[in-house]
Parts: C-alpha cells; sequence; structure tokens
C-alpha cells in the first residue's frame, strides 16, 4: 500500500472517528500517559509559523527550540482549564529523537504575559508516531503528474464579411454602373445632335447655291437692253 493511501485511510478513520459523535458526545478523555488532563476534542496539526508565535507566549519553550531546533511535527490540543494553565497544549514531535514535548501557557499575572513552562516530556507512542509517519510522507510526495491533454486542431473558417457591408458595396457599384450607362447615352444623344447640325448646315448651303443659280439667270443680259 502506498503512503499516498496510508494518508487516505488514517484521514477517513479520523473523519469517521469526529463524525461518529454528535455535538454533545465531544470528545472528553483522560489517557493512560496524561491522567491528571482531560482532552477536549481531537488534536490539529499547526505550522512551524504558528509554532513560532506560540513560542512567544512561551519563554520556556522559546529556549527548548533555541536548544533542540524546530519539530518535524506540530499540534495543539486543546484541555479542561485548570487554573493557571491556558485551555490548550502545544506539542512538539521529534522524530529521530522519539521524544514528545507538551507546553503550556500559565495565566498568572498580566505583568508575566510570556509564563509557561514544560508540562510533559517523555516517547513519542507508537499508534501517535503511525499517524504523524503517515502525514510527513503525505506532505512529502511529489504532485501527481500533469494528465496531457490532447490538443485537436480547430479548422479556422474564412473570415465572413458582414452582410451590410456586401450590400453597400453592391449599391455603390450599382450606382456607377448607372451613371457609366447615362454618360454613354449622353455622349451618343451629342454625337446625333452633331451629325444633325452638319447635315441641316449641308442643306442649308445646298439651297443657298440654288437661289443663287436662280436669281443669276433670271436677271437681263446688258447686251440685250443696248438693242432696245
Amino acid at each position: 500500500m502506498t503512503q499516498r493511501a496510508l494518508f487516505v485511510l488514517a484521514v477517513a478513520a479520523l473523519i469517521l472517528a469526529v463524525c461518529g459523535r454528535t455535538p454533545a458526545e465531544v470528545r472528553r478523555e483522560r489517557t493512560e500517559r496524561r491522567p491528571y488532563i482531560v482532552e477536549v476534542g481531537e488534536p490539529y496539526s499547526i505550522s512551524m509559523e504558528a509554532v513560532d508565535r506560540e513560542a512567544g507566549k512561551i519563554r520556556e519553550m522559546s529556549e527548548y527550540l533555541s536548544s533542540y531546533g524546530y519539530p518535524d511535527y506540530a499540534e495543539v490540543q486543546e484541555v479542561e482549564p485548570e487554573w493557571p494553565w491556558e485551555s490548550y497544549e502545544v506539542r512538539l514531535y521529534y522524530m529521530h529523537r522519539n521524544i514528545e514535548t507538551d507546553f503550556g501557557h500559565v495565566l498568572f499575572s498580566p505583568a508575566m504575559p510570556r509564563l509557561g513552562v514544560l508540562k510533559f516530556q517523555g516517547e513519542i507512542a507508537p499508534q501517535k508516531r503511525h499517524e504523524i509517519e503517515v502525514i510527513l510522507a503525505a506532505r512529502s510526495a511529489p504532485p501527481p503528474a500533469p494528465v496531457p491533454v490532447a490538443q485537436t486542431t480547430v479548422p479556422v473558417a474564412a473570415p465572413v464579411e458582414p452582410q451590410a457591408k456586401v450590400d453597400k458595396t453592391e449599391a455603390i457599384v450599382a450606382r456607377m454602373e448607372a451613371a457609366a450607362e447615362r454618360a454613354a447615352r449622353a455622349a451618343d444623344l451629342a454625337a446625333e445632335a452633331s451629325e444633325a447640325a452638319v447635315r441641316s448646315a449641308d442643306r442649308t448651303e445646298s439651297i443657298l447655291d440654288k437661289l443663287g443659280q436662280e436669281q443669276a439667270s433670271a436677271a437681263p443680259s446688258p447686251h440685250r437692253r443696248r438693242s432696245r
């Protein structure tokens, strides 16, 4: 069974354990290792940043971190408050040393805001060690490789001009054709008028020539006037 599968099973078991209780049945338990405290609910993991914040309130915890370094795993366990203790403990687990250290904050006086001590130190319980190993293995496991997605080529359709643009272009072409046709008709009319004018001028000239010839033939000869 893989580490990820073990982690899933551990989380599922934890969820079933929590969901199996009604809101009125929150876990309250005295353990064999710590019979003098009552644990309330399930512990929850905290980050190293949260460990730093808690160390700012518990001087002895800050000194412990300076001496032994940061733990491999840290969690918070709520407990039934007993004066002057805070209502939770900060628990640090050093896997290579197999050491669990539990710290508590003391609400004694506002003049001593960082008062807190080491409440318990001992070997990590086997069941707890197994749970932590599963969680740490899941955290260090590489993320699953992304599933390659087949790329499909989508044919790109030719751009379609808007119908309004096509209609406008056709109207412009139609007007240009009509104007060209009117210009050609006007040119034909002008040519016909010019030919008619030439023919009219030729007829006028011919008529004048004939009139001139007739007048010349009708005039009396000078020789005839002398004989009379």
